[in-house]
C-alpha cells in the first residue's frame, strides 16, 4: 500500500467549517413542525417523601398541551446502566433520592409557558434528613437508599498481588496518608438537549447530544417499556460532553413528553438545572501507604478507595474499579493490596467524567511518592527511575494489557523540554519544580460489559469514487469523524474531501457501545480497516481486469489505481468504482472488530507531565509557569488533534486541582452556576504550554495508533500540587488548592519554625513526617485534620 500522506499529518478537520462559521446545528437548534417543549418539575428537597401533586393549575393554562406524572407512566419501571433502580418520575408515596429527581413534566407551546407551568405544579414533601457523606452512609444504623444495597454500597471491588503483609516488615520506610479529591462538574458548554417525535408507524425518534445511542435506546425500552425495534436515537452534534453524557440524561423524559402527548417536543435544560441533574467526577477518599528499602525500591503497596457514588449505580461499578486498578501506576510493586468501594449517599449523582477515576488514583500515588522520596532523602525523580516498570514487565493489574514500555523516553523528553528552572521573580515569589508520571488506559473493544466488547463500522464505495462510513460512536469534538475520514482515505487513495463519515444512529450504524474510555480510534479504526480489506480486493480485482496488470503489482493512490511496473498504466479510481458498481460487485462491507475475546483488558500507555510553579509568598497567588505534557502515543495520527486533546486534558487538570470544587452542603449544591463554580479561563492557562509525544507503534492499533484523548488528566494534577510543595516547602494536600489554602500552610509552617526556636516542638498526629534536613514538612503534621485532607496515623 502506498503512503498517500493522510495518516500522520494534521489535515484540517471535515467538521471544522460548520461549526467554525456557526451553520453545524446542535440539538437546541433542530425546529420541527408543531413542535411544543417540555420542561422538568426537579425535585425540591435531596430527600423527602412526596405527599401529593397537584397540576390542575398548571394543566388549565393555556397553551399547555400536558403535565406527566407518575401515573401516568407504567408501573414498576426503571432505568440505569449497571442496575435499572433510577425512577423516570417519583411519584406519591415515594422518596426522592437526590435534587435530580424529577416529579413531573410540562409540555407546552412555548419554552416560556412551560417554565411557568412548571412552576405551577404544586408538590407537597415530608422533608426527610438526608445522607450527605458516605462514612455517615455506611454506618451501622442509616437507612438504605436502595433496600437491594445493605450498608448503601453500590460496589466493592478488590485485588490482591503478593504478600502485602511481608512486603510492609520488610520495608525500611513506611509512608500513609489519607487524600480527598473533590466532586468536578463536566462544565461543557451546550447544556443536554433533544427533540423526540412519534411518527404515524408509532417509531419513536429522538435527536439529542448524547455519547451511546445504544444505551439510550435501551434506557428509553426499559423505562417507557416501548420495544427496542420502535425506537430510533440519532446523536446530533455534542457541545462538549467529558463524560457527562455518557449517561442517559434527559432522553427518557424527553421520549415520555413526546410519546404521551403525541406532538414533537424540544427540552434543553437551564444552566442550573444541569448542574444538579448530570453525574460528576466521583468524590473520593483514598487511603494509601507505600513500604520501601532504604535504598528507595519500593516493595509493598496499600490502598482503600472510598468514593461517593451519589443516589444512583450509574457508571460507579467501573470507575471506582478503574481507580483502586491504577494505585500502583507505572512502577514495580510486588506486593498489593487495595479495595475500592462506591457508597450510596442524596449527594448529586456521581459517574463518568474524562480519565474515569485515574485523575483521582494519581493524585494520591504520586503525591504519596514525594512523601515518601523526602522521607529517604532522595530527589523524587531519581525514587520514580529507580521503581519503573521495564521493558518485558506487566503491570501488577488484572485490567492492564501489554504495552511496550517508554518510561526512560518519556522521562528523557520531558527533561528535555522542561530545560532549567527559572529564577524567582522577587525575594516573596518561589518557583517549584515536579515531574510525574502515569499510565493511561484505553478500552481495546474486550471488556464484555454494558456494551462495550467490540465495535462496527460500514464502509461502502459509491459509483462515483466517493467513500460512505457509518460507524457506531459518537462525535464529541475529540475530532474521531476526521481520524476515521483520514483512515478511509488511506486506504481507497482518495482525497479527504470525497469520505463523508455517518455516527451515532441506532439504526444506521453498527453497534459500537459507548463514546468512552479512549476507545474509538483503536477499535473503529480496527473496524474500518477490516471492512476496508475485502473491498479494496473487490476494486484492485476488477482493476487488474481492466489494466490488465497482476493485482499484487496494482495500488491505490492520489485518487487513481496505479501499475507499480508499469506507471503509465493508470485508471481513475471513480471509474473502477462505476464498473464495480455496473457488474453487481458488491461495495459494502461492515467490519466488526473485538481484541481479548473474554479478558478483562484495558490497553495502556504511559505518560510525563512537568511543571515549574509560582508562588507569592506574601499573596498566595499561584502561577502556573510552565507545563510539559509528553504521552506515549503510538502512532500520532493527527498531531494537531492529538497535542489538542493534551492541551484540553492539561487545562481540566489544572481546574481540577487549583480551583475547581463542586461543594455541597446538606446534599445542596453551594456552587450552583458558573456565577459560584470556577474554571480555568485562558487567563488562568500556563505561560508556557508544550505537549510533545512518543511514538512507539501500539502492536495491535490501527496504524499503531493508541487511544489518547484522556490521558493528560491523569498526571497533570498531582504534577502541579507536587511543585507548589517544593515550591513553598510545605505540603498543601488539599485539593483544589487555592491562595487561601497556601497562606494558611504559610503561617503553619511559621508558627512550627517558631515552636521549634523555642524548643516547644510537638510530636504532632502521627502522620508521616518530611526530615528536618529537607526543610520541609506536611501541612498536615502541624493541622492533623482540616478540610480536604485527613493525616492517616502510621500503624
Amino acid at each position: 500500500m502506498s503512503n498517500s500522506d493522510v495518516i500522520g499529518r494534521g489535515v484540517p478537520r471535515v467538521d471544522a467549517l460548520g461549526k467554525v462559521t456557526g451553520q453545524t446545528r446542535y440539538a437546541g437548534d433542530f425546529r420541527i413542525a408543531g413542535m411544543r417543549h417540555g420542561k422538568l418539575v426537579f425535585a425540591r428537597y435531596p430527600r423527602s417523601k412526596v405527599v401529593t401533586i397537584d397540576t390542575s393549575a398548571a394543566q388549565r393554562m393555556p397553551g399547555v398541551t400536558m403535565v406527566i406524572t407518575a401515573r401516568d407512566l407504567p408501573a414498576g419501571k426503571g432505568w440505569g446502566y449497571d442496575v435499572a433502580h433510577r425512577p423516570v418520575l417519583v411519584g406519591e408515596g415515594e422518596q426522592t433520592r437526590y435534587l435530580g429527581d424529577v416529579v413531573a413534566m410540562v409540555v407546552a407551546e412555548t419554552d416560556e409557558l412551560a417554565a411557568r407551568a412548571a412552576a405551577a405544579v404544586a408538590v407537597h414533601y415530608e422533608v426527610l434528613p438526608p445522607l450527605t457523606a458516605p462514612r455517615q452512609a455506611m454506618a451501622p444504623g442509616a437507612y438504605e437508599i436502595h433496600a437491594e444495597a445493605p450498608g448503601n454500597r453500590c460496589c466493592t471491588r478488590e485485588f490482591k498481588h503478593g504478600d502485602v503483609a511481608a512486603g510492609f516488615a520488610a520495608a525500611d520506610v513506611v509512608v500513609e496518608h489519607t487524600y480527598f479529591t473533590p466532586r468536578q462538574e463536566q462544565a461543557f458548554l451546550e447544556t443536554e438537549a433533544g427533540v423526540a417525535w412519534r411518527d404515524d408507524m408509532d417509531v419513536l425518534h429522538v435527536y439529542s447530544g448524547l455519547q451511546d445511542p445504544y444505551g439510550v435506546a435501551d434506557d428509553i425500552h426499559l423505562g417507557l417499556g416501548l420495544p427496542k425495534a420502535k425506537i430510533h436515537i440519532k446523536g446530533t452534534p455534542v457541545g462538549g460532553g467529558f463524560g457527562g453524557k455518557l449517561h442517559t440524561t434527559i432522553q427518557v423524559h424527553l421520549a415520555a413528553m413526546a410519546w404521551l402527548a403525541r406532538v414533537p417536543v424540544m427540552l434543553v435544560l437551564e444552566r442550573e438545572e444541569s448542574f444538579i441533574f448530570h453525574a460528576k467526577r466521583h468524590p473520593t477518599e483514598i487511603r494509601l501507604k507505600l513500604g520501601a528499602r532504604r535504598d528507595g525500591t519500593l516493595l509493598a503497596l496499600e490502598g482503600e478507595v472510598i468514593a461517593d457514588a451519589g443516589p444512583y449505580s450509574g457508571r460507579s461499578p467501573e470507575v471506582v474499579g478503574l481507580t483502586m486498578s491504577a494505585l500502583p501506576g507505572p512502577y514495580r510493586v510486588p506486593n498489593i493490596a487495595t479495595r475500592a468501594e462506591a457508597i450510596y449517599t442524596n449527594n448529586l449523582d456521581s459517574g463518568a467524567f474524562r480519565g474515569y477515576g485515574a485523575p483521582q488514583a494519581a493524585i494520591a500515588r504520586e503525591c504519596l511518592l514525594d512523601k515518601l522520596a523526602h522521607e529517604l532523602g532522595l530527589d523524587p525523580l531519581e525514587l520514580r527511575r529507580r521503581n519503573f516498570l521495564q521493558p518485558g514487565d506487566r503491570p501488577a493489574s488484572s485490567l492492564f494489557g501489554d504495552s511496550p514500555v517508554s518510561l526512560a523516553e518519556l522521562t528523557e523528553r520531558v527533561l528535555q523540554k522542561m530545560g532549567s528552572p527559572p529564577p524567582p521573580a522577587a525575594p516573596h515569589i518561589r518557583v517549584g519544580r515536579s515531574i510525574c508520571f502515569d499510565m493511561p488506559v484505553f478500552d481495546v473493544g474486550a471488556i464484555p460489559v454494558l456494551g462495550k466488547a467490540g465495535v462496527g463500522a460500514t464502509v461502502e464505495v459509491q459509483s462515483d469514487g466517493g467513500v460512505s462510513i457509518h460507524a457506531g460512536g459518537t462525535e464529541l469534538g475529540q475530532g474521531i469523524t476526521t481520524i476515521l475520514a483520514q483512515m478511509a482515505a488511506e486506504q481507497f487513495g482518495v482525497a479527504l474531501d470525497a469520505v463523508n463519515v455517518e455516527m451515532s444512529d441506532n439504526w444506521g450504524s453498527p453497534r459500537a457501545g459507548r463514546t468512552s474510555a479512549s476507545r474509538l480510534t483503536f477499535g473503529l479504526g480496527n473496524a474500518l480497516l477490516l471492512a476496508s480489506a475485502p473491498l479494496r480486493r473487490t476494486l484492485l480485482s476488477r482493476a487488474a481486469q481492466i489494466l490488465e496488470r497482476p493485482i499484487e503489482d496494482l495500488e491505490l493512490a492520489d485518487g487513481l489505481v496505479k501499475s507499480r511496473s508499469s506507471p503509465e498504466r493508470t485508471i481513475r479510481f471513480a471509474e473502477v468504482a462505476k464498473a464495480c458498481s455496473d457488474r453487481g460487485d458488491c461495495l459494502r462491507e461492515e467490519g466488526w472488530f473485538r481484541s481479548g475475546e473474554d479478558r478483562y483488558m484495558y490497553g495502556h500507555t504511559f505518560m510525563a507531565a512537568g511543571a515549574d510553579v509560582s508562588v507569592d509568598t506574601e499573596t498566595g497567588e499561584i502561577e502556573v509557569l510552565k507545563l510539559v505534557n509528553v504521552l506515549d502515543m503510538g502512532k500520532v495520527l493527527n498531531p494537531v488533534m492529538a497535542y489538542g486533546q493534551l492541551y484540553g486534558g492539561a487545562m481540566q487538570s489544572l481546574g481540577f486541582g487549583l480551583m475547581e470544587d463542586m461543594r455541597t452542603e446538606g446534599s445542596v449544591p453551594k456552587t450552583p452556576s458558573f456565577a459560584e463554580y470556577v474554571i480555568p479561563t485562558a487567563l488562568d492557562a500556563p505561560v508556557e504550554y508544550i505537549a510533545d509525544a512518543v511514538e512507539q507503534p501500539y502492536p495491535t492499533g490501527p496504524y499503531g495508533a493508541k487511544g489518547i484523548a484522556e490521558a493528560a488528566l491523569n498526571c497533570t494534577t498531582p504534577t502541579l500540587l507536587n511543585a507548589i510543595n517544593a515550591a513553598i516547602g510545605v505540603d498543601v494536600d488539599a485539593v483544589p488548592v487555592d491562595q487561601e489554602k497556601v497562606l494558611m500552610a504559610l503561617r503553619r509552617r511559621k508558627s512550627e519554625v517558631h515552636r521549634d526556636r523555642c524548643g516547644l516542638e510537638e510530636e504532632g498526629d502521627g502522620s508521616v513526617r518530611v526530615p528536618r534536613r529537607t526543610g520541609r514538612e506536611s501541612e498536615s503534621q502541624a493541622a492533623g485534620v482540616h478540610r480536604g485532607f485527613a493525616s492517616a496515623p502510621r500503624p
